[in-house]
């Protein structure tokens, strides 16, 4: 069973290709009012880790939107819940 969440995490600044680096497994999208971090996530203990790593490189955190039920490869990306910062 896979128990994987799509996970999308909203940055005000943008993030360059350098640092999206240090988000292995994440799709960097760059926006117009900064950039999104795309991507699969298994557990908390990884979004927390994610977390970290935005707050130790002083990014400032817009948002964080979560697909409450784990995604098959048909089907989009569709937040279902939001957790602003």
């Amino acid at each position: 069973m896979n128990t994987t969440r799509r996970i999308q995490i909203k940055l005000r600044d943008r993030l360059s290709d350098r640092l999206a680096t240090f988000f292995e497994g994440m799709t960097l999208v760059h926006r117009a009012d900064g950039s999104e971090l795309v991507g699969e996530i298994a557990d908390q203990a990884q979004l927390y880790g994610l977390l970290s790593r935005i707050r130790d490189l002083g990014l400032e955190l817009d948002s964080v939107t979560t697909d409450e039920q784990p995604e098959t490869a048909d089907e989009p990306f569709s937040p279902t819940q939001e957790v602003a910062p």
